[in-house]
């Protein structure tokens, strides 16, 4: 597998910010999105004929869904972020709307929850056997990209990915700025192994969870429920330390970003509320287009 699948298995999120580089670019990632989506589902379960054509239906219905209903809540934030990024941001704001972020996620996984139990209830053995050795591949990858033997080398690739996103929003940074950002995700107490080690924790609690559906014959409402506790675990974890450090890494990483926000000049905070506008102009276009 080349570089640049690893690095898409690797982080979804970052590919979705590298795709809204440019006005244009958002409404064409959007409008392919649903092929991406089925592509790596494809690449995870390896569907037989009819999956492959209850998923596509299921992936195109969720779109619907998604620009109808939550294009325009996306665009009354971004219209909100805009003068938002004019001003100084405290690590209580950088908060409230982080936890406006989580909240599209969990009702985006929850619109999708029917489909997805459908589709669990419909693996064959060989097929679960085929996304747990993808999963063992995606991990290797991530290992390869973030777990250097080296941890100052892990440090710089955690650097590097947050310097990423903080220059597609502010433009170049310079030298204090990015040496800022580097001592910054060095004193982080999130780092990648924690990251690695939660998503081992996940992927096996998703392979348990459809062989344990499958063993018991499990109805469609009783798959749906089982799927929404194993993404409520996932975002509001119920035992001790994990639910404690959750809270640290999120606190740690509001009070992150508002220092960075802090460290930038009235020109590229200006960049970053332009950088906004551009989204909130093609949001507004997509939310009324016919796909």
């Amino acid at each position: 597998m080349n570089r640049a699948h690893r690095s898409l298995n690797a982080t979804i999120l970052m590919m979705l910010v590298l795709a809204l580089t440019a006005c244009s670019v958002v409404r064409v990632a959007y409008n392919q999105a649903n092929h991406l989506v089925y592509w790596q589902l494809n690449k995870a379960f390896d569907f037989n004929d009819d999956q492959s054509a209850k998923v596509k239906v299921a992936i195109r219905q969720w779109f619907e869904w998604h620009r109808q209903t939550e294009l325009p809540i996306y665009t009354q934030f971004l219209t909100r972020a805009q003068k938002e990024a004019l001003a100084p941001v405290s690590a209580t704001l950088a908060c409230e709307r982080r936890q406006e972020l989580e909240g599209w996620g969990r009702k985006a996984l929850d619109q999708a929850v029917p489909a997805m139990a459908e589709l669990v209830m419909s693996l064959s053995p060989e097929q679960v056997k085929h996304l747990e050795a993808y999963q063992a591949e995606t991990n290797e990858d991530f290992r390869d990209d973030y777990l250097q033997d080296d941890p100052k080398d892990r440090q710089d690739a955690a650097a590097k990915f947050v310097l990423k996103v903080a220059e597609l929003f502010y433009g170049r940074l310079d030298k204090a700025q990015r040496d800022h950002v580097k001592h910054e995700i060095a004193a982080q107490p999130l780092n990648a192994k924690h990251v690695y080690d939660e998503r081992l924790v996940y992927q096996r609690d998703f392979l348990q969870l459809i062989r344990r559906l499958q063993a018991q014959k499990a109805t469609p409402s009783q798959a749906q429920q089982a799927l929404r506790e194993l993404f409520q675990q996932f975002f509001d974890p119920p035992k001790e330390p994990l639910r404690s450090q959750r809270q640290q890494w999120i606190a740690t990483g509001c009070k992150f970003t508002s220092s960075l926000h802090q460290q930038t000049t009235p020109e590229q905070k200006e960049k970053a509320a332009q950088r906004l506008r551009d989204w909130e102009t093609d949001l507004r276009i997509l939310a009324k287009q016919t796909p």
